[in-house]
């Protein structure tokens, strides 16, 4: 169980910088461009999908679990459906809250930067005219 688990988080941590890595304006971002436009399925697992990157990628999760001491068993290998659905939702939802937080900060960034140009137009035109005041 422990070995199941120590999988999916090896598994799960690759994904993730694969799908950090394949953003835009990153090392990789150019080979996500491209595979986005390319008509095949096969792109999808491999660079763009987060939830499907697990499908593929799990090999490297047993070969980071056999560095670190794992013992790959027959046991270990007839659980891999288990490791490719686990880390499949691990690194989805990782990745699904990290988009959140992202546009939320965005967003309220946006909303900031709004209300100091209100403040600043406002300051502008009652400072000019001071009976614009109303009391």
């Amino acid at each position: 169980m422990i070995e199941l688990l120590q999988i999916i988080l090896l598994t799960s941590i690759w994904c993730l910088g694969v799908t950090i890595v394949t953003q835009p304006d990153m090392a990789l971002g150019r080979l996500r461009e491209w595979a986005e436009g390319k008509e095949s399925m096969w792109f999808q697992p491999l660079l763009i999908c987060p939830w499907c990157l697990p499908s593929i990628h799990s090999v490297f999760g047993y070969l980071f679990a056999l560095l670190i001491g794992v013992e790959v068993t027959w046991k270990i290998i007839a659980i891999y459906p288990l490791v490719v659905a686990g880390s499949s939702i691990v690194t989805g939802l990782i990745w699904s809250l990290c988009t959140l937080i992202f546009i939320k900060t965005k967003h309220f960034t946006n909303i900031e930067q709004m209300s100091y140009f209100d403040l600043k137009d406002r300051k502008r035109n009652y400072s000019s005219n001071p009976n614009n005041f109303k009391n």
